[in-house]
C-alpha cells in the first residue's frame, strides 16, 4: 500500500483554526484545572517554602527542557508542508530524521547546562539577603539536591519532531489527548504523596512521574500516525542524521529556537527571578496567580501553534494575502475576551484564594488580576508571531521578543523595588504590550513584501 500524505481540511480556514484551537483549549483548560487542584491538594499539605521550593525546580527544569533545546517542531511545520503538498514521504522523512537529531542532541546540551546552572545557584543564591539563616541554607541545598535528578527529566523532553508531524498533518486530537497525561498523573502521585506522608520528597516524585509520563507519550503518538499513514518504514530506513536537509535550514533552526527560548522566558522565567528577590514563600504565591491566569487565558497560549500550519498553508498556496484580516480579527476577539476574563480574579480572587490555598497566599489575588491582563496583550500576540515563520522571516519574531523581554525583566527589578510584591505583575504588562505593538509593525511590513515565490527562510 502506497504512502498516504493526505490531509482532511473540512471548512474553511477560520472554522478550522476556531476548531482545533477549542479542541486545544479545552484541553488545557481541563488540564489547568486537574493541576490546579493538585496544587491545592500541595498548599494544603506542604508549609508554603516547600511549595515555593518544588515550583521553582519545576519552572528550572522546563526552562532548560524549552529554552536550551531547539525547537524542531517550528522547522517541521516549515519544511514539511511543502513536502506533504507535494506528496514527497522520502524529503518528509529526511526531515524527521534531521529533527529527531535536533531533539536529542538539544536534550543532552540542556541537561549539562541545567546541572552547571544548579552548582552555581548552590553557590551564590546563600549570598542573597532572601537566603539568610538556617531554613533557607536548607532550602538551597534541596534545590541542588532534589534539582539534579529532577533535571533528568530533560534528557526525555524530546517531543519537537513529533509535535510537529502531528501539526503538519493537522493532528491535534493527540496533542489535545497528551495534555492530559501529565496533570492526571501529577494528581494521581499527589494523592499518594499525601496518603504516604513523604513530604517534600514524595511531591516532587509526583511532579517527576507525571512529567516523565506525559514526554514519553507524545513521541508514541507521533509513531502511531506515521504507522497509519505508512510512512515508518521510511523514516527508518536511516539513522537520525544532523546534515542539512534542506538548504538554509540550520540558519532557520537557530533562528526559531533562539525566538522560542526568548519565548519560553517570559512563562518560566518570571518563577526564576522572583525567587532571589522575594524568596521561596512568595514564589508559591506567584505560581498560584500564574496558574489561574493560564487557566483563564489557555486560548492565547496556544493558538499560535493552531495558526501557524494554517498560516504555512495559505502561503505555500499563493494566499499569503488574505492572512492580515486573519490576524486583526483574532487579535480583537483575544483582547477582548481576556480584559473581560480579568474581571473573574478581581472579584473572585480576595475570597476564593484564601479559602482556596489556605494562609500565606494572599499575594496571589492582585497578581492573577494583572497576569490575566498581561495574557490578553499576549493573546493579540498569538496569530503574529506566526506570520513570521510562515513567510521565512523568524529574525523579525527574535526581535520583537527580545526587546519586550528586556524591558520585561529590566522592569520586574525596577518595580519590584518600588511597588513592592505586584511589582512583577505589572512588568508583565508593560513587557508584553511593548512586544505586541512592535510585532504589529513588524508583521504588516512582512506581509506586504511576503509573496508564495519568495517565501525563503531568512
Amino acid at each position: 500500500m502506497s504512502e498516504d500524505l493526505s490531509i482532511s481540511e473540512n471548512g474553511t480556514v477560520g472554522s478550522r483554526v476556531a476548531r482545533n484551537t477549542g479542541l486545544m483549549v479545552g484541553a488545557k483548560a481541563a488540564a489547568a484545572v486537574i493541576g490546579l487542584v493538585s496544587l491545592v491538594l500541595t498548599t494544603r499539605t506542604l508549609p508554603v517554602a516547600d511549595v515555593g521550593l518544588l515550583l521553582f525546580l519545576h519552572a528550572y527544569m522546563l526552562l532548560f527542557a524549552e529554552v536550551a533545546t531547539f525547537q524542531s517542531w517550528q522547522a517541521m511545520i516549515m519544511y514539511g508542508t511543502p513536502d506533504v503538498e507535494a506528496r514527497d514521504g522520502e524529503r518528509l522523512s529526511q526531515l524527521t530524521r534531521f529533527c529527531i537529531a535536533l531533539d536529542f542532541v538539544g536534550a543532552v546540551a540542556a541537561f549539562i547546562l541545567a546541572v552547571l546552572g544548579l552548582l552555581l545557584i548552590g553557590h551564590f543564591l546563600p549570598l542573597l539577603p532572601a537566603f539568610t539563616g538556617e531554613a533557607q541554607t536548607q532550602s538551597v541545598e534541596n534545590i541542588v539536591k532534589l534539582g539534579i535528578p529532577y533535571c533528568t527529566l530533560i534528557l526525555v523532553h524530546q517531543g519537537g519532531a513529533s509535535t510537529g508531524l502531528l501539526r503538519v498533518f493537522d493532528k491535534f486530537l493527540p496533542l489535545a489527548i497528551q495534555t492530559l497525561v501529565m496533570p492526571v498523573f501529577r494528581l494521581i502521585g499527589v494523592v499518594i504523596a499525601i496518603a504516604s506522608g513523604l513530604g517534600l520528597i514524595g511531591f516532587v516524585l509526583a511532579w517527576f512521574v507525571g512529567s516523565f509520563i506525559a514526554y514519553v507519550v507524545l513521541p508514541l503518538f507521533a509513531i502511531l500516525e506515521l504507522r497509519q499513514r505508512k510512512l515508518l518504514k521510511g523514516l527508518f530506513r536511516q539513522w537520525p542524521s544532523l546534515s542539512a536537509p534542506r538548504k538554509g535550514i540550520w540558519g532557520f533552526v537557530w533562528k526559531a529556537n533562539i525566538d522560542s527560548s526568548l519565548a519560553t522566558g517570559t512563562t518560566h522565567l518570571p518563577v526564576l527571578i522572583v525567587m532571589p528577590i522575594f524568596g521561596a514563600a512568595y514564589v508559591g504565591a506567584y505560581k498560584v496567580a500564574d496558574d489561574i491566569a493560564k487557566l483563564l487565558s489557555e486560548g492565547y497560549l496556544l493558538l499560535d501553534r493552531v495558526i501557524y500550519p494554517e498560516y504555512a498553508r495559505m502561503m505555500a498556496r499563493g494566499n499569503g494575502d488574505k492572512i492580515w484580516r486573519l490576524v486583526v480579527k483574532t487579535g480583537a476577539m483575544m483582547l477582548s475576551g481576556g480584559l473581560v476574563l480579568a474581571l473573574l480574579p478581581a472579584f473572585l480572587g480576595p475570597s476564593v484564594i484564601p479559602m482556596t490555598f489556605g494562609p500565606g497566599y494572599e499575594d496571589a489575588v492582585p497578581l492573577a488580576v494583572l497576569l490575566v491582563i498581561s495574557a490578553a496583550f499576549m493573546g493579540v500576540a498569538a496569530p503574529l508571531y506566526p506570520v513570521f515563520y510562515a513567510a521565512g522571516r523568524p529574525g523579525h519574531a527574535i526581535f520583537a521578543r527580545f526587546f519586550g523581554l528586556v524591558i520585561y525583566i529590566g522592569l520586574v527589578v525596577a518595580l519590584s523595588n518600588i511597588l513592592g510584591k505586584t511589582g512583577p505583575g505589572w512588568a508583565a504588562i508593560f513587557g508584553n504590550l511593548f512586544a505586541v505593538l512592535l510585532a504589529i509593525i513588524l508583521a504588516k511590513k512582512v506581509l506586504k513584501t511576503s509573496t508564495s515565490a519568495d517565501r525563503v527562510p531568512e
